[in-house]
């Protein structure tokens, strides 16, 4: 399936290597269970905004790494991807992701868990195909170590009234920041431009983190429809992301008031109506423009523009 999204209609070239991308992520995922094999291609043709695999290539622009090479290892980051959220809905008890039924709803939990683990193979064995130093990777960075951490951090704080900025900060770095770091600078890991790799993680962290920031800002200030997942999830299953936390030091007594009495409702309305929203753009809006002053230090390249132009244009983002 073609990448349809807004985002790509003014870079027609990142658009056609992207579909190549989405090609070869169908072509490692040989289950035979054909429903559930047909369930994880509806989940790759979903494809959100494929902007893991969009920077790696950018970045891959900056290197010696061939075609080939990095339509691989760009399909290696989005199978990732594709694994942690399949194992996100378990663990959320998630009935819908971007309008379509999660495999642990169309099957069960135990399936679920199988093709995430199924995805999560098929990274590695696509990674020894192209010859990868895997060990290179995972060493320099320890990507998928301090992913699963940011996960576990924000169960820990599920229904913590007390956390703060920094805790959040620190999971979603881990939950959402560790994976847009790893497509910013796997390329020049395997092609070994150690400083451009270094640069390329702050890059690629700073954006991951403003993106998960203006997810969490988009849960408030859209709807169900606009979205297209279920308005205030999170904070029904204890997660408090930036707008409850800002709206907590405005207003702790009432906004505590309608977490313990499960007013979801009326919390939504309250939040969209307080300044939690304008803090939460405006957290967003510091680590864009740290990516942006990074970005400025990349060495000159035709993509650096893009990767800024793109950068940029996430923060404007209504979906």
């Amino acid at each position: 399936m073609d990448v349809k999204n807004r985002i790509w209609k003014n870079y027609p070239e990142l658009e056609k290597k992207l579909n190549k991308v989405t090609i070869l992520m169908k072509k490692q995922v040989r289950v035979k269970n054909k429903d559930i094999q047909a369930a994880i291609f509806d989940l790759i043709d979903g494809g959100g905004k494929r902007l893991r695999p969009a920077y790696l290539l950018l970045f891959a622009g900056f290197t010696e790494l061939d075609d080939n090479d990095a339509f691989a290892l760009a399909a290696s980051i989005e199978l990732l991807h594709t694994a942690t959220l399949i194992h996100d809905d378990v663990v959320d008890k998630a009935d819908t992701r971007r309008g379509v039924a999660t495999l642990s709803n169309k099957y069960n939990p135990e399936i679920a868990v199988y093709a995430g683990d199924y995805l999560f193979v098929a990274v590695f064995k696509l990674l020894s195909e192209h010859t990868f130093e895997v060990s290179n990777l995972t060493k320099h960075l320890g990507s998928i170590e301090r992913l699963l951490g940011g996960e576990l951090g924000q169960l820990d704080n599920h229904f913590d009234l007390e956390q703060n900025l920094d805790d959040y900060i620190a999971n979603i770095s881990g939950k959402t920041g560790e994976l847009f770091a790893l497509s910013a600078c796997a390329a020049p890991v395997v092609t070994k431009n150690n400083k451009l790799a270094n640069l390329a993680n702050k890059i690629g962290m700073n954006i991951g983190i403003a993106f998960q920031i203006m997810d969490d800002y988009l849960d408030y200030a859209s709807d169900a429809n606009t979205l297209g997942k279920p308005v205030l999830e999170d904070v029904r299953q204890g997660i408090y992301s930036a707008p409850i936390l800002y709206a907590l030091k405005e207003n702790r007594s009432e906004v505590e008031h309608l977490l313990k009495n499960e007013s979801y409702d009326e919390l939504f309305d309250w939040i969209q109506n307080s300044n939690a929203l304008i803090e939460t753009k405006k957290l967003a809006q510091f680590y864009t423009n740290n990516a942006l002053t990074l970005i400025d230090k990349l060495p000159h390249h035709e993509n650096k523009t893009v990767i800024a132009e793109i950068t940029a244009k996430l923060l404007e983002r209504a979906l």
